[in-house]
């Protein structure tokens, strides 16, 4: 009961502001794409998202990214699973990601 508590009051604030979305998915396919400014998109993540693309809210740290970019690099080597949640929206904005077992 206490971890679905807990679970309901990390993941509530994002049900209430709009549509979100999760998948956990091995990312061998996803393309990372780092632009200037310290911009990172991903590209056929298997997202709703128009060409899979899930993009990084404008208050990520560039640590944020980082993590990220380390998770799913080693996730691709090992072919392991990724969990993330994204909001549903123009931008496809990353919410929350995670290793999976």
């Amino acid at each position: 009961m206490k971890k679905t508590l807990i679970l309901f009051c990390v993941f509530m604030p994002f049900l209430a502001f709009g549509s979100t979305k999760s998948m956990t998915i091995v990312p061998t396919g996803w393309k990372m794409e780092n632009y200037f400014g310290d911009s990172l998109v991903v590209f056929f993540s298997g997202s709703t998202c128009k060409n899979g693309r899930l993009t990084f809210p404008s208050h990520a740290t560039i640590h944020d990214k980082n993590r990220f970019w380390s998770l799913i690099l080693s996730a691709k080597a090992t072919k392991s699973k990724v969990f993330v949640i994204y909001k549903d929206d123009a931008l496809c904005t990353l919410v929350s990601f995670a290793t999976v077992g």
